[in-house]
């Protein structure tokens, strides 16, 4: 059985895996950050899953009800549980008349209560057939023909990976946990299925992360394995990391020198990509991993590109990136250069030292209209020092701003020395 669990906050996906995995032991849990990530789009497969535990408090403008009103028309859309902070009988109704299976008051989430609501949530449905299993038989074929194809690895060796569980998924790609069954490393095996891919582009920006990650070579950057594609299929082979992302630990508060340690970092990350002529364009807490000696990377580089490359895959205008995280000009669909992520970089600098998100507002359009048109927030009083770092990092005008990464290591460094 397969469960996904929507939610804004790790900390509680990670307590509801575990409680859930303690009562059902034979489950495989996926977990979908719905702030990082945003709504599923037309190509998410819900079929994956079995049961789907759906948070209605998202961070977002949308409801958790709202998802579920809008899903719950789909054939293939399994069956929910909601969860809210509220034990509100009102909001339990309505859930149900919106198509959920159950409702779960998040305080009972560390009980056996999850448990008892998948067994239920499952009742619902009794002849469904999920093609969860089948799908992941498809992947291991996948991979495995990938990994048997002399002319997509260049020393020839037979390889294969025995695949561990599902991790998650984007609207045309699955990411599993597998396991190199060669020197018995763990990997993170991103997986695409080019024959039901639609949309050309799509394709195209996974071809070009392989490309990419290929080239990247630093400690502070994800570690690239190896890729391979034919006219079926592709898959990309890269680093496991053990200690989470820096979401999680912003949820968790984080001392202002650690913050500063980690953005002098993720500027040393962004050096190593600008060098090479790669802008990263979503770097955002959830792109920000940690190993297991508690070293940080950047990783996803899934909507990258390089400075040189003048062909754009997405329409003109189009816009690409994390609406909390995004640049002014990125916002706007206009070109990106590295100042780009160091805006990016700030935004996240704020949000490690104060604990709340640098824009807000009722709707994503509104956090991309902050960005462009309001002014650089304020630091509270107690962390007015770094004003002035912020106002180099969050100009508006990308020529206002600190221009390379570099100067943003000397900046972050003399702040880090400062008493």
């Amino acid at each position: 059985m397969r469960i996904l669990i929507i939610d804004d906050s790790r900390e509680l996906m990670t307590l509801l895996r575990r409680r859930i995995a303690a009562t059902l032991p034979d489950v495989e849990i996926s977990e979908y950050d719905a702030e990082q990530q945003g709504k599923p789009g037309p190509g998410f497969d819900w079929s994956l899953y079995d049961v789907v535990f759906l948070d209605n408090e998202l961070g977002l403008p949308e409801s958790g009800l709202d998802w579920l009103r809008e899903f719950a028309t789909s054939t293939s859309f399994p069956p929910v549980v909601l969860m809210s902070d509220s034990a509100d009988p009102y909001l339990a109704a309505e859930s149900i008349r919106g198509g959920a299976a159950g409702y779960l008051h998040k305080a009972d989430v560390d009980t056996e209560r999850p448990g008892r609501a998948v067994t239920a949530a499952v009742r619902t449905r009794p002849n469904r057939v999920s093609p969860a299993s089948a799908r992941q038989r498809l992947d291991v074929r996948v991979v495995r023909r990938a990994m048997l194809d002399r002319d997509t690895l260049p020393d020839g060796k037979r390889i294969g990976y025995r695949f561990v569980r599902l991790i998650g998924q984007g609207a045309h790609s699955r990411v599993y946990l597998a396991e190199n069954l060669t020197d018995r490393l763990t990997v993170v095996l991103k997986v695409i299925d080019v024959d039901t891919i639609s949309e050309p582009a799509a394709l195209k920006r996974f071809v070009l992360e392989a490309e990419l990650m290929s080239d990247l070579a630093s400690p502070h950057v994800v570690r690239f394995y190896r890729h391979g594609f034919t006219a079926e299929y592709g898959y990309i082979a890269m680093e496991f990391f053990t200690r989470g992302d820096l979401k999680q630990r912003i949820e968790r508060r984080i001392p202002v020198d650690d913050a500063l340690n980690y953005a002098l970092h993720i500027a040393y990350g962004l050096e190593a990509i600008h060098s090479v002529g790669i802008v990263h364009r979503d770097l955002k807490p959830g792109n920000i991993m940690f190993r297991s000696d508690d070293s940080l990377a950047l990783a996803d580089f899934g909507i990258s590109k390089r400075l040189d490359d003048k062909q754009e895959i997405t329409s003109a205008g189009a816009v690409l990136g994390t609406p909390y995280y995004i640049s002014p000009e990125q916002a706007q669909g206009l070109a990106v250069d590295p100042r780009s992520d160091l805006y990016s970089a700030g935004i996240i600098l704020f949000e490690m030292i104060t604990g709340a998100k640098a824009y807000r507002a009722d709707s994503a359009a509104g956090v991309v209209y902050q960005h462009v048109h309001a002014g650089v927030p304020r630091m509270p009083p107690d962390y007015a020092r770094y004003q002035p770092l912020m106002d180099r990092l969050l100009a508006k005008d990308p020529a206002q701003r600190l221009q390379t990464a570099s100067e943003l290591v000397v900046n972050l460094q003399m702040a880090m020395r400062a008493p």
